[in-house]
C-alpha cells in the first residue's frame, strides 16, 4: 500500500453528488407523460478502495430512471459529470463492484452498497447528495422448525377462538 495515498477507513466510501446546471430538455415530444425537465450531476469520489473496479450510480424519478456505471482503479479519484436527470422527488443510490462494469450483471453481488437517499431536484436550483457506501456482508442462513407438542388432538376450540377447558 502506498503511504502517500489518503484512504478512507475500510468500512466507508463517500460518494458526493453535486447537482448543477438544471435546465429543461429541448426537442421533447409534448405527448410524452410527465415533466420534461432534466438536470446534470457531478459525481465525485475522493478515493477508490482496493476492492472496487466499478461504481454504479442509480437515480430514479417518478417517470424515469438513470443508471450510470464508472470503471475505476484502486487508489484513484473519480470526477465525472452526466446529464438527463429527472426532477422532483429523486432517489439516489450507489453500489461498488470488484469486477469491471462490463462484467457486472443483475446477479453480481456488490462489494459496497448505499442506502437510498431521496432528494427533491428542482429545475434551476442546485442540490447536494451524499451517499455513504458500506461493505456488503454475506451470510448463509438456515431456518429450521423444531418439533413440539401442539396441545394434543383432543383440544377443543370455543366459539370465541380460545381453547375449551377439559376435553
Amino acid at each position: 500500500m502506498n503511504p502517500n495515498r489518503n484512504f478512507f477507513p475500510s468500512v466507508r466510501l463517500s460518494v458526493l453528488c453535486y447537482l448543477v446546471a438544471l435546465a429543461p430538455s429541448l426537442g421533447c415530444d409534448s405527448n410524452q407523460p410527465g415533466p420534461t425537465e432534466t438536470g446534470d450531476i457531478m459525481l465525485s469520489v475522493p478515493n477508490i478502495p482496493d476492492d472496487v473496479a466499478c461504481i454504479r450510480v442509480s437515480i430514479a424519478g417518478e417517470f424515469r430512471s438513470v443508471v450510470n456505471d464508472f470503471d475505476v482503479a484502486p487508489g484513484d479519484t473519480l470526477a465525472q459529470s452526466f446529464s438527463g436527470l429527472p426532477v422532483g422527488a429523486v432517489v439516489f443510490s450507489a453500489n461498488a463492484y470488484a469486477q469491471a462494469c462490463a462484467s457486472v450483471t443483475s446477479s453480481t453481488v456488490p462489494m459496497w452498497i448505499s442506502e437510498d437517499k431521496t432528494v427533491t431536484v428542482v429545475q434551476g436550483k442546485s442540490a447536494t447528495v451524499t451517499l455513504v457506501l458500506l461493505k456488503n456482508g454475506r451470510a448463509k442462513v438456515t431456518v429450521q422448525f423444531g418439533d413440539q407438542d401442539d396441545g394434543g388432538s383432543d383440544a377443543q376450540t370455543n366459539p370465541d377462538g380460545g381453547l375449551a377447558a377439559g376435553g
